[in-house]
């Protein structure tokens, strides 16, 4: 029997159905592998907003401190929406100009201090007072009228003193930040009568964090962001991990993955030591400023929730050995040595709120609108001998 011979039209065909089939099967493949990860997706946007925006809506409500307040959903939409910086030459970055109910920031970064009360003609004395910290100093937490700076202003009227106070306290800002940024205003000619620092939670969380002393926090970012665009590899990297980061599927995949069991404790004595040590560097030059400019600065260790001996169930939460470790250590250090601080004008609150029983911090540092009012309290105690004596001493006297 002949063998019917096949000619080169039908291998053509032959081949051309073979790929068509073959295309049609990898589509098949793919798109239902992008179906698949599409639908995930999608479970994973549910998830997330059930689970982590939910607890993170409720954040402030969740407090023991403002769960019966009916501001408390305004303003944590404020802060959410002004939670915005952008990029600052020395200081690495500032809030983005933001205007609200609760929360107000002009066009240089700067939230609103509620000015005072006094007319010109009632103060027996006018000044002008820096303040500078972290986002405790910014007032995360508490309405404009109830930051640090705005509670000084009025502790401040009481004394019949007029300060035009200035918060240029920034989130996460270490010490060394605020110094630059204090520079800064002084190349300026922005000159201060007064100056006040608030700081230590951020300087010892940046220490942990980065693994050494004096950096500013995230410090790893900036190394990776420098000459990005001069390495297609390394910027494919980064565009690749971020652009992963954005979906919800990577999230929901990272919080379920299984937590790396921790180690013991680390040492902490040698970063502690580093700490203060840079700590009592940035004093000596922010005081050695004063002297040449004409103004006086006022330092301040704050208070944390660490310090605190009577927690409430919520601030229970906030109890992490490891935060607590390095910071316990470095009070150490700080009460210890209380003679080189004698030079300045330092004051250590870490037990301002040791005995207190009621609700006082949200979270490890940020504590609600009623707590900021002792420490307010506590700094225009402090300054009012200093303003007085400035002012009897005369102009550009200290």
């Amino acid at each position: 029997m002949e063998v019917q011979k096949k000619g080169l039209g039908y291998y053509v065909k032959e081949g051309i159905k073979r790929c068509f089939n073959l295309l049609i099967t990898t589509w098949l493949i793919i798109g239902s592998t992008l179906l698949l990860i599409l639908l995930l997706e999608l479970a994973c946007v549910c998830y997330h907003k059930i689970t982590f925006e939910r607890r993170e809506r409720n954040y402030f409500k969740l407090t023991d401190s403002y769960n019966q307040t009916p501001w408390i959903e305004d303003y944590y939409q404020e802060i959410d929406a002004s939670y915005v910086t952008s990029w600052k030459s020395y200081v690495y970055w500032r809030r983005n100009p933001f205007r609200g109910k609760h929360i107000n920031i002009d066009q240089q970064g700067i939230r609103r201090t509620t000015p005072s009360a006094l007319s010109d003609a009632a103060a027996l004395i006018k000044l002008r007072i820096f303040m500078f910290g972290g986002s405790t100093m910014w007032g995360e937490g508490v309405r404009d009228r109830y930051t640090l700076p705005s509670l000084v202003v009025q502790e401040l009227d009481a004394h019949k003193i007029k300060a035009e106070i200035t918060n240029f306290g920034e989130v996460a800002y270490v010490t060394t930040q605020e110094l630059i940024d204090l520079i800064i205003q002084l190349e300026r000619g922005n000159i201060p009568d007064i100056v006040v620092f608030y700081d230590g939670w951020n300087d010892v969380y940046s220490a942990q964090l980065n693994k050494a002393a004096g950096l500013p926090q995230n410090e790893r970012n900036r190394a990776l962001e420098f000459n990005l665009t001069k390495s297609y590899p390394n910027l494919r990297k980064v565009f690749l991990e971020k652009s992963l980061d954005q979906f919800c599927l990577g999230k929901t995949l990272k919080s379920l993955a299984p937590k790396r069991p921790k180690g013991p404790l680390q040492d902490f004595a040698a970063l502690a030591n580093d700490l203060v040590k840079i700590y009592l560097s940035n004093l000596k030059i922010i005081t050695a400023l004063g002297k040449a400019y004409g103004f006086t600065p006022v330092f301040y260790w704050q208070p944390v929730i660490y310090n605190k001996k009577n927690l409430t169930e919520f601030e229970k939460k906030y109890r992490e050995a490891r935060l607590g470790e390095l910071y316990e250590q470095t009070n150490a250090l700080i009460s210890k040595d209380r003679s080189k601080f004698a030079d300045y004008h330092f004051y250590n609150l870490v037990d301002l709120f040791s005995e207190t029983k009621g609700p006082v911090y949200i979270d490890y540092c940020h504590v609600n609108e009623e707590a900021n009012r002792p420490i307010a309290s506590r700094i225009a105690q402090d300054l009012v001998p200093l303003i007085r004596e400035r002012h009897l001493a005369g102009p550009g006297k200290k």
